[in-house]
């Protein structure tokens, strides 16, 4: 068992742990294995430093191997000038020493202790970096244990919320809007922040979602605490491809998992590539950890690819028929008006730039997005892929950096959204779209997006994007009407409404009388 999952199974039973629980035979077994034939007794010290990091239980056991480790370190400099071997390129290994502090600090202290040993067992790493790195790893337990011994906080929230808080685009936005919608019908929210170990161990929470964060109705959970709550809803399921090594414990009357992500990033003629998530190893990982739990579809086009291409992977699974649409609050987004007519037709689209979010064919980008007049194209996000795809963006083309502006501010400045994208992509909901109708600008799109948005919003082929655009921006009725058929569906699907609703299913209700 690894010193972490020793932790956890331990918390419960709140008893003293012992300090030393790997025997000395451990400890050679260990020191046989890392042992540089050069390093000499310096290196039998790092070695056994290594095991008494697993074996001691208590910070004042540790503290004394710091003080050898520096002992160490004051030599460090001799060895290796007598050293044989040539070092490496310092960004040969500093790249790996500081992906394994970062392990440590984000919560994967099993996987940094592995990658430590790796590195302090490799001749061409400096003595003194490896006795340094060995030190930090011995820092962080210390400091890992006086955090223990002090007690975790005990908390219950009604809904607990597990999410990677810092990412850039939709999961954070969709984060955003839940946790307002929690808080506004009386929901007390504890938030997990769960970095995607191979995306960066220690990534911190972003700023939008840290605002939301008052301590009192959304409180930022730590790995140290033991936590109740009447629902844990984990959304984006990359998250628990590796989970949290050091986390919290967490007693949930009900689990949801939002697979706000399709397993695959593409799904073409010739089958699923690039790879996102797995499927059976989210599940196994979940019911680990959290318990038995109900599976929503991110939306309809994630649960027909779910259907369609991981029926036998998905057939054991407690899968919801309907999906856990996103939420949005027609308020907080309704421009106040249409922007000034000036004879020009903008059109507008905010995404990440990646070339999952544009249409690859040269021909059909330009269809979307025309470079004639009267159009002007204005994008938010970057267009460094449009760019690629067309030799170069038309005159007619203005983009602004992502978190440049606001989406809403970004939408004030356009008249339609033209969303279109790869046309073998996999769209697992589509936010920008949303914020659109929400805020008022109607929509065109591809026809794929219509299971999600219904009337919400204008299907056509690429070849028809110019012609539908004209025709809306004439025809000020025709405009006002598709405002109106998208404000209707949204508060039927997508608003705080419906997202309680939801909740009632799972027992939780407004208020916290779940």
């Amino acid at each position: 068992m690894t010193r972490s999952a020793m932790r956890r199974a331990l918390r419960p039973l709140k008893e003293t742990r012992t300090v030393a629980t790997i025997a000395a035979a451990g400890a050679v077994a260990v020191a046989a294995y890392l042992l540089p034939t050069w390093v000499g007794l310096a290196g039998v010290g790092l070695i056994v430093a290594t095991a008494a990091i697993l074996a001691a239980g208590s910070a004042a056991a540790l503290r004394p191997l710091l003080r050898d480790l520096d002992a160490k370190a004051s030599t460090s400099e001799l060895l290796e000038r007598l050293a044989s071997n040539s070092a490496v390129p310092a960004a040969a290994y500093i790249h790996r020493i500081e992906r394994v502090r970062n392990a440590l600090a984000g919560g994967f202290p099993d996987t940094a202790l592995a990658e430590a040993k790796k590195i302090a067992a490799s001749g061409k790493v400096p003595a003194s970096e490896r006795i340094a790195l060995m030190k930090s790893v011995l820092d962080w337990h210390i400091a890992e244990d006086e955090r223990w011994s002090s007690g975790g906080r005990r908390s219950h929230f009604d809904i607990v919320l597990i999410s990677h808080f810092g990412l850039q685009g939709g999961n954070t936005s969709a984060n955003v809007a839940d946790i307002r919608a929690y808080r506004d019908h009386g929901l007390t929210v504890g938030l997990l922040h769960h970095p995607v170990f191979q995306w960066g161990p220690n990534a911190p929470m972003g700023q939008r979602i840290e605002a939301l964060c008052d301590g009192e109705t959304v409180t930022r959970i730590e790995r140290h605490e033991d936590v109740t709550c009447d629902l844990a809803v984990v959304r984006l399921p990359t998250v628990l491809l590796k989970p949290l090594e050091e986390r919290p414990r967490i007693e949930a009357k009900g689990t949801v998992v939002i697979a706000n992500q399709t397993p695959f990033k593409f799904y073409g003629s010739d089958g699923p590539r690039e790879v996102a998530w797995d499927i059976a190893t989210v599940e196994a990982h979940v019911g680990e950890w959290l318990g038995p739990h109900t599976w929503y579809a991110g939306g309809p086009a994630v649960h027909s690819v779910l259907a369609e291409h991981h029926a036998e992977e998905t057939a054991g699974l407690d899968l919801a028929f309907m999906p856990w649409n996103e939420c949005i609050e027609i308020d907080q987004w309704r421009l106040e008006g249409r922007r000034e007519t000036d004879g020009r037709i903008r059109i507008g689209r905010h995404s990440r730039d990646h070339k999952l979010k544009w249409p690859e064919d040269p021909k059909a980008l330009l269809q979307c997005y025309p470079d004639r007049e009267p159009f002007e194209i204005h994008t938010l996000g970057g267009a460094d892929t449009p760019a690629a795809i067309l030799g170069g963006l038309h005159s007619n083309w203005t983009t602004h950096p992502f978190n440049s502006l606001s989406a809403k501010e970004f939408l004030e400045q356009i008249d339609i959204m033209v969303y279109f994208i790869s046309s073998d992509g996999m769209e697992a909901f589509g936010r920008a779209p949303l914020e659109a109708m929400a805020a008022g600008v109607p929509v065109i799109m591809d026809r794929r997006f219509e299971p999600t948005f219904g009337p919400a919003a204008v299907y056509c082929d690429p070849s028809e994007v110019a012609s539908t655009a004209e025709r809306l921006m004439s025809d000020s009725g025709a405009y006002a009407a598709q405002q109106s058929f998208a404000w209707d569906f949204i508060d039927e699907r997508f608003s705080g409404k419906a997202l309680a609703e939801r909740l009632s299913l799972h027992g939780v209700t407004a208020g916290g009388r779940g």
